[in-house]
């Protein structure tokens, strides 16, 4: 599960991220929305597939998965 005491310093540096990479601004809200909602309701390892399926998808590129999901790393609790 996302950590949601440190919620604001991981929206923060996700979309830093993503702002970084190639991909379309307009999007950035949503995909920050949908990996938010995923990995604090459902479980990280979902929202990680939900990342290789947009990264599949062609709406990130490969660096910006890689650091989305080493973020969902350093953010996640672990029970």
């Amino acid at each position: 599960m996302l950590n949601l005491h440190r919620l604001g310093s991981f929206k923060y540096d996700l979309r830093e991220v993503l702002n970084a990479s190639p991909m379309d601004k307009t999007t950035i809200p949503t995909v920050v929305a949908n990996i938010i909602a995923k990995a604090s309701r459902v479980s990280i390892s979902e929202t990680k597939d939900y990342i290789r399926d947009i990264e599949k998808e062609g709406v990130i590129d490969k660096i910006a998965a890689d650091d989305s999901i080493s973020l969902l790393d350093r953010y996640s609790k672990w029970r």
